[in-house]
């Protein structure tokens, strides 16, 4: 059945976001690569049919939750920056270090789920929505950066751009890299303490100090 020609990754369509939310259950309870369409159609309680009129493959489902997750965490930063008082690169710091906390705290699946892009994900995702959505994310990010800058003029624009890039990193790094004595949410028996993380600790100690050089603290 050939997929309409709307945006499927668009949040206000009521159906896709059924969708989005019945794989992004799923994946918190079962390995990616064990979640079938049959699954997904069941959990949202829609065809199996009426997916493929949206989504070519659960890898573009997922793809249009990496993509609106992280949407959703950068609008949430842009809405508190008009809360906050920012003035100082001091101010800037702690800011950006509370946003770090927010998507460890709120946005690690969507981190997770993102591991999974070039060698899953991109080989078979909407390649037109899938840019379409990165314009959308550069455009906020783009925003971001520039109402920081005007709160703190002595601050490179384009060094807060790639200070997202950075930040993501980080946490990806981490969430995939650490706590490696833990195999399918088992602890392992096994003695492997310099493995153990916090991840909120570290991500925002790590991205602190990126910050103290970006911002010449």
């Amino acid at each position: 059945m050939p997929r309409t020609t709307n945006n499927s990754y668009d949040r206000a369509n009521k159906r896709t976001f059924k969708i989005r939310s019945a794989a992004y259950e799923l994946i918190t309870e079962i390995p990616f690569a064990d979640i079938t369409m049959t699954m997904i159609a069941e959990r949202a309680q829609v065809a199996k049919g009426t997916i493929f009129n949206y989504f070519k493959n659960k890898e573009d489902i997922f793809m249009a939750i990496c993509i609106n997750g992280y949407l959703h965490y950068i609008e949430r930063m842009e809405a508190a920056i008009e809360q906050a008082q920012i003035t100082t690169k001091s101010d800037l710091k702690e800011f950006l270090l509370a946003q770090t906390r927010l998507q460890v705290r709120e946005y690690s699946v969507v981190i997770l789920i993102t591991s999974l892009r070039r060698f899953s994900l991109e080989v078979h995702a909407d390649r037109e929505q899938t840019l379409q959505g990165r314009v959308r994310i550069y455009a906020t990010l783009d925003r971001i950066a520039n109402k920081l800058v005007q709160a703190v003029p002595d601050v490179d624009v384009e060094a807060v751009r790639h200070a997202f890039i950075i930040q993501g990193s980080i946490l990806n790094g981490l969430l995939n890299f650490a706590n490696m004595n833990i195999f399918n949410n088992i602890e392992c028996p096994i003695e492997m303490p310099s493995v153990t993380v916090d991840i909120e600790v570290e991500a925002t100690h790590l991205f602190g100090i990126y910050l103290d050089d970006i911002l010449k603290m």
